[in-house]
């Protein structure tokens, strides 16, 4: 099992699962639809994976406390 978990002012904490990456992508993907739209496919799958410069923005400003990465639960 995956997970991954998205931190924004513009609501609470919310914790994603998925059996695999792939899973999770599509769960994470229903969310950003709706709440954040300006995140392309490719970006998605870079945070699951843990891209330097999602990293960097996981860990400070407004999104401080989001999963700077997939991890397994």
């Amino acid at each position: 099992m995956r997970g991954f978990h998205c931190v924004d002012p513009s609501h609470d904490r919310i914790e994603f699962t998925g059996a695999d990456d792939d899973e999770l992508f599509r769960d994470i993907k229903a969310h950003t639809t709706q709440a954040h739209p300006q995140l392309t496919d490719s970006q998605i799958r870079e945070m699951i994976a843990g891209a330097a410069w999602w990293k960097e923005v996981a860990t400070a400003g407004v999104n401080a406390g989001s999963s700077p990465s997939a991890y397994d639960r």
